[in-house]
């Protein structure tokens, strides 16, 4: 029998190193709660053409309703059209209508997000669906000399 006084202080160290395993645990999933809105993962590609993506950068909210449901992923430039093209990654348990809009909002504190309006089509915007149409440029009659 080991006197009381020799007795290693082993159920002290296991105790803090399992609380401290538990706090890393919560943190983590503090972390994914804060990082997604919900805490859920899953997400798939879309691409929004906008005439101005001014104040986005990677990393943004996307919202609908004012609800966080997915992040710009990049931003890139249409030659073509001049127009901006983002590309977002929306949570996977939310389909979008295709006729669905995008614009460049921002919060009370001047933080900019991607704000999306459903729309009322009956198909489902799948991964990797271009989001969003720039209107027809008028054409103005050419001045006669």
């Amino acid at each position: 029998m080991i006197p009381q006084g020799l007795r290693p202080a082993g159920n002290w160290f296991e105790t803090i190193i399992s609380a401290l395993i538990i706090l890393v645990a919560v943190g983590f999933l503090v972390f994914v709660y804060a990082r997604t809105g919900t805490g859920h993962l899953g997400s798939y590609p879309l691409a929004i053409r906008l005439q101005t993506a001014a104040g986005l950068d990677v990393g943004k909210d996307v919202r609908v309703g004012g609800v966080k449901v997915g992040s710009v992923s990049s931003l890139s430039l249409d030659p073509a059209s001049y127009s901006a093209i983002v590309e977002i990654s929306v949570r996977d348990d939310l389909s979008l209508p295709v006729d669905s809009t995008a614009t460049v909002s921002a919060t009370f504190l001047g933080e900019a997000y991607l704000a999306i309006a459903p729309g009322h089509s009956t198909r489902a915007a799948g991964p990797g669906t271009v989001l969003g149409k720039l209107p027809a440029k008028a054409v103005t009659p050419a001045a006669r000399t």
